[in-house]
């Protein structure tokens, strides 16, 4: 009797197939909150875009600064070849190869097609560059930039979060956010586990996502997220 959603920074595509995998519900929140979409047609339903002219601006300081990155649009990738030779190394799964596009420059891409966009994924080993990129775009209106792990950033509209999503795929399945158990261990977990009813950090999330669950479950090596499904749902 239980909806099992997959809440992901990751594109629908991508998602989904590990989704169906799992042999989740259909309804997806992807893209950090910024769509959601559904397993069985790997498509958005409803999207919370930044406007073309702010993405412009964030993907030209991205390319100019040099950052590992990927623009989400809808239900594509779009990513230079430097990026796509280095995400292609680990990212070899189906759904981000059928997803992606290469083009020459993305910004060039996003201004010449006056495209709106989902989010911006920028990886980088050296946080000097993460905190430049955070700094040169704290000016540019109609941005919002977290990071879900150590190495990244992302950058999406500023009304975006999994909360917002969750609510309306919530509403989709008639329940609601306080008879709802969401597992997170990042900053854009953060609105998300404040606002439903059992709160759940990984033991290897950090310490401001610890700070406001209400069960603290296994690391990721040690299957925490089955450990707290078990704990909460099994008995």
């Amino acid at each position: 009797g239980c909806r099992v959603v997959v809440s992901t920074g990751r594109i629908c595509g991508e998602a989904a197939e590990f989704a169906a995998h799992m042999g989740a519900d259909d309804l997806m929140v992807t893209s950090s909150g910024a769509c959601i979409s559904t397993v069985s047609t790997e498509t958005c339903l409803q999207r919370t875009t930044i406007g073309w002219e702010s993405a412009v601006r964030a993907a030209a300081a991205v390319e100019r600064i040099g950052l590992n990155a990927m623009i989400y649009v809808g239900e594509r990738l779009l990513l230079t070849p430097y990026c796509d030779l280095n995400f292609s190394k680990y990212k070899t799964n189906e759904g981000f190869l059928r997803t992606k596009e290469v083009v020459p420059s993305c910004a060039e891409y996003i201004a010449d097609n006056k495209m709106d966009i989902d989010k911006i994924f920028c990886r980088s080993n050296t946080p000097e560059m993460l905190y430049y990129v955070r700094n040169s775009l704290l000016s540019t209106h109609g941005l919002r930039i977290i990071s879900s792990a150590s190495d990244n950033v992302e950058i999406m509209n500023p009304s975006v979060n999994k909360a917002c999503a969750l609510e309306r795929v919530c509403e989709r399945y008639g329940t609601d956010l306080a008879h709802t158990i969401a597992i997170g261990d990042s900053e854009n977990d953060i609105e998300m586990l404040e606002a439903v009813g059992m709160p759940v950090a990984m033991g290897n999330g950090n310490d401001q996502v610890k700070a406001i669950a209400k069960m603290i479950t296994k690391t990721n090596a040690e299957h925490g997220v089955a450990h707290a499904i078990y704990e909460l749902l099994g008995r």
